[in-house]
């Protein structure tokens, strides 16, 4: 493997790698058990629920990167490669705001829903929008921008009761783009943790990574890690978590391909408990 521990040593991540691979063959294979609601009530839940996710990452994972870019230190980069994340996870929300309207014309689904909220147990994730607050290393490992939802996503992408429309748009706009504009930035924060070992040594970089990813791989950050989502979703949409069996290897892909070296050992409190969780440092 290529030597990429500096700054502006380029980076070995790939799009073209047997993890990915393995990962869109998975989602994939779910095509054929999607299917339209079957009636009013389906209709009306897929719609809430497609609101209730697009009002959340705008809100949370644009919010956060607006947070992000108010508060803490960078350079003018960062601040075109923030603008065009938050540029692209806003369309996203709001597209699904836009798909839930379509569904189901009789509610402004831009607005917020609490009942929906209360009555499947939905609720916010506080503490993992508090550690991404916290400082730019925190946002950037924890947040949206280190890119583990192309492992964690088929948890709620893969949804049994969608629509053409939205297979189409899910598809073409948002898996797509995910892709290209997450692997973007990886080059970029390459060079901002090598900029920080510079200035405070390799051992307490790793050590402040390793302490991040602890705090927040434990605070419900994804879907598959987050017990109330996913046990909604499972219950009424039939989403998988078996592709959580892939997250061990494509966090060490990332690491090794992205960082240029391997993560610290972590124990997932949430993890599905009918997944094998490796254990940590195995």
């Amino acid at each position: 493997m290529a030597d990429i521990r500096g700054v502006g040593k380029k980076i070995t991540y790939s799009e073209d790698n047997p993890i990915s691979a393995e990962l869109e063959a998975f989602r994939k294979s779910r095509d054929n058990i999607k299917r339209p609601p079957k009636d009013d009530e389906e209709k009306e839940r897929l719609a809430r629920w497609l609101a209730h996710r697009g009002r959340d990452e705008l809100e949370v994972t644009v919010g956060t990167a607006c947070y992000a870019m108010a508060h803490f230190e960078m350079d003018a980069d960062w601040r075109r490669q923030l603008g065009e994340h938050i540029g692209t996870e806003a369309g996203h929300g709001w597209g699904y705001i836009r798909q839930a309207n379509s569904i189901d014309p009789s509610r402004d689904h831009s607005k917020p829903d609490p009942e929906f909220e209360r009555q499947y147990g939905l609720t916010p994730r506080i503490e993992h929008h508090q550690i991404m607050k916290r400082d730019f290393l925190s946002y950037l490992f924890s947040g949206n921008l280190w890119p583990y939802g192309h492992c964690t996503a088929a948890s709620i992408q893969s949804i049994q009761i969608t629509t053409p429309k939205l297979l189409d748009f899910e598809e073409k706009v948002v898996h797509a783009e995910e892709r290209t504009h997450h692997d973007a930035i990886l080059q970029k924060l390459h060079d901002y943790v090598w900029e920080q070992i510079e200035i405070y040594g390799e051992a307490p970089i790793r050590r402040r990574i390793g302490e991040i990813e602890k705090i927040a791989l434990n605070s419900r950050p994804r879907t598959v890690f987050d017990p109330p989502r996913r046990d909604f979703l499972r219950k009424y949409f039939n989403v998988p978590v078996d592709n959580v069996r892939f997250f061990p290897a494509w966090r060490e892909y990332l690491y090794l391909n992205v960082l240029g070296f391997p993560p610290e050992p972590v124990h997932i409190e949430n993890w599905p408990a009918d997944v094998p969780q490796p254990k940590a440092g195995a």
